[in-house]
């Protein structure tokens, strides 16, 4: 709360839980509250918020669901009043019923309020008719309100740097995951469906102690890894092919992001052996890079260099690597995603990638994101070899900043070629 006082200058902010989301006529998906919101109250209930305000009388008020005997019979149950005050030690603790008198009475307090602009499109129009509404009063020392500022790029900023209690879920959440992946290579084996190796490593995340994946799994045998996004997971694995898993669990509502790409029979053929070799020492040298100071692009622009530099060695790249480096449509031919995302609560995690001036933010102990560059070769490339067609390779590990360089949170999962040739197919 101090950082957060410190950041907004001792102005108003308002946090709120994210709404439900419905997925048909009389069901709703499995529910997360606002990443937000639970950063900074540790609430994961629906129907709640806070309101913030340093230097008053009541600094944090929280305002949580009533206890519903008759609605938590058929929803689960719910903290209350009573039993969030004794949880989350707020200066006041109330009904989600009293906010809007509350926050009405709250506005004469600051000049300014932060809130989440633009992220829930019901609570937007809450606060700004709240706004609209509110008119200061001199003679009752109200202060003259000067507007609406969004909060996402102060919250983004704190979020940025991970305390020992995050990275401690991060180290955890990793190391399960990685175990994960491990497992579904194991059961790996030509003329399964990818979805059964979804179900493997998702089996797998839940065992220790995920409660929920990062994001939906990428499952995708073959040509479908070309497909950066792809999800459809129905396809039956072939021999003599690639697997590419991306997927992550979620540990006490952090996310863990990994991706591992491995050949669905045991063994490599020459060239996907050839192309992951590129792109497993893209990812080394990316992440031995990583220490306190270097600026974010730097990632990125050693990766790009070493896959490009590979590939034009390799024959299939016929320019100048570097020339094509600087040509973002032509780069993006054989790599058209960016190296690297923050990582946190959120699978790609808010936080700003740039300064104000322009230049990449320099790395700073205690920023967590990945490091996952990649090759792509779609089966209509008649522009390379045949042997090369059809093959998307990406591996990706989860990296903390720390202060003498780097922790790879990732490193228990395989990706050296002589590990996942003696892993593969083996459970």
């Amino acid at each position: 709360m101090d950082q957060l006082g410190a950041a907004q200058g001792q102005q108003m902010a308002v946090l709120y839980a994210a709404p439900h989301a419905k997925r048909n006529s009389d069901s709703q998906y499995e529910y997360r509250t606002c990443s937000y919101f639970y950063y900074l109250t540790g609430v994961a209930e629906p129907e709640a918020a806070a309101i913030f305000l340093p230097g008053a009388d009541v600094p944090y008020r929280l305002f949580v669901m009533p206890k519903d005997p008759e609605r938590e019979m058929w929803e689960g149950r719910r903290l209350g009043v009573e039993g969030a005050r004794a949880v989350f030690l707020a200066d006041e603790t109330l009904s989600i019923a009293d906010f809007d008198r509350v926050f009405q009475e709250c506005l004469g307090k600051s000049e300014q309020l932060w809130f989440p602009l633009g992220e829930w499109p019901e609570w937007d129009e809450r606060i700004l008719r709240a706004v609209r509404n509110h008119h200061p009063n001199p003679r009752r020392g109200e202060k003259e309100f000067r507007g609406v500022q969004k909060a996402q790029e102060i919250l983004g900023r704190m979020r940025l740097v991970k305390d020992a209690s995050e990275i401690d879920l991060l180290r955890r959440n990793g190391a399960n995951s990685a175990l994960a992946h491990r497992r579904a290579m194991e059961a790996t084996r030509p003329g399964l469906f990818e979805y059964e190796v979804e179900a493997e490593i998702e089996y797998w995340f839940r065992k220790g102690g995920a409660e929920d994946l990062a994001y939906p799994s990428i499952v995708a045998g073959g040509n479908n890894a070309t497909v950066l996004h792809y999800k459809t997971n129905r396809d039956r694995l072939k021999d003599g092919t690639l697997l590419l898993i991306d997927a992550g669990g979620e540990m006490g509502h952090y996310a863990s992001d990994i991706t591992r790409t491995f050949p669905v029979s045991g063994k490599f053929t020459k060239a996907q052996r050839d192309i992951y070799e590129i792109v497993l020492r893209a990812n080394k040298e990316a992440i031995a890079l990583v220490r306190p100071g270097v600026r974010f692009h730097e990632i990125h622009d050693r990766a790009t260099e070493v896959l490009l530099t590979g590939l034009f060695e390799l024959g299939l790249l016929k320019e100048d690597p570097a020339a094509v480096a600087r040509d973002a449509k032509k780069r993006m031919i054989w790599y058209p995603h960016n190296t690297s995302h923050w990582l946190g609560l959120d699978v790609h995690d808010t936080g700003r990638y740039h300064l104000p001036s322009g230049e990449s933010v320099p790395l700073e102990e205690g920023y967590v994101f990945t490091v996952e560059p990649g090759i792509y070769i779609g089966e209509e490339r008649m522009d390379v070899p045949a042997e090369y067609r059809g093959i998307g390779i990406r591996i990706e590990d989860d990296v903390l900043v720390t202060a003498s360089g780097h922790e790879v949170l990732t490193r228990d999962c395989p990706k050296e070629v002589a590990e996942l040739e003696g892993i593969v197919g083996r459970g």
